[in-house]
């Protein structure tokens, strides 16, 4: 049975490269990480917050189930396997996939809201917090939600002004300076990428 040594909170607004640092990372660290996405405890929509407009919020922290990420996310670091669904994104065909989550050395856990669930913050070692210039930030997220989740430019939009924004604000950005390292993600990672390797390797070698 693995056990997990060293865990890393990687947060930050949406579309500032949290999925690209991951992909960096393991490939730094070659089996030897495994990620634990908050993404994947999303609420079903019939759960979900509505705001005035009768759209759903999906920006909030009640959006996520944070009971049963509680469960598996001690689990994992315990050093026991998981079975853990994977959330479509407006996607119907990625419903009912599910992920087998084996514990490794480093357990990364991103999301929106590492910072912001109490639970969460005793079990990570080391926060990561990602910053990007705003208009990066929204070209990305039309990208993303526009070719891989299906929604219409109008939807993003409608969702970055009136609850991406004000939830960052609210949930993400007053954690930042708590964060043990800032990263910036403009065109690419600034030096302090190299500084969250060394982290690691010191912890895990």
């Amino acid at each position: 049975m693995n056990k997990t040594k060293f865990v890393v909170g990687i947060t930050g607004g949406s579309g500032v490269g949290k999925t690209t640092l991951i992909r960096q990372l393991y490939n730094e660290f070659p089996n030897r990480v495994t990620t634990f996405s908050l993404d994947n405890y999303y609420k079903p929509k019939e759960k979900q917050v509505k705001d005035n407009n009768g759209v759903i919020n999906f920006d909030l922290p009640t959006a996520l189930d944070a009971i049963a990420m509680e469960k598996d996310i001690r689990q994992l670091a315990l050093g026991t396997e998981i079975q853990q669904k994977i959330y479509g994104f407006n996607n119907p065909s990625h419903e009912e996939n599910f992920q087998t989550l084996e514990p490794k050395e480093v357990l990364l856990v991103e999301g929106l809201f590492v910072m912001h669930y109490p639970f969460l913050r005793p079990l990570i070692n080391y926060t990561v917090y990602l910053k990007v210039d705003e208009e990066l930030q929204l070209e990305r997220r039309l990208k993303r939600d526009v070719e891989e989740r299906n929604y219409s430019k109008q939807d993003v939009m409608y969702q970055w002004e009136n609850h991406v924004i004000p939830s960052y604000a609210n949930y993400v950005r007053p954690y930042r300076e708590e964060a043990n390292l800032i990263i910036t993600n403009n065109a690419n990672f600034d030096d302090n990428i190299h500084t969250l390797m060394e982290v690691i390797h010191q912890n895990i070698d």
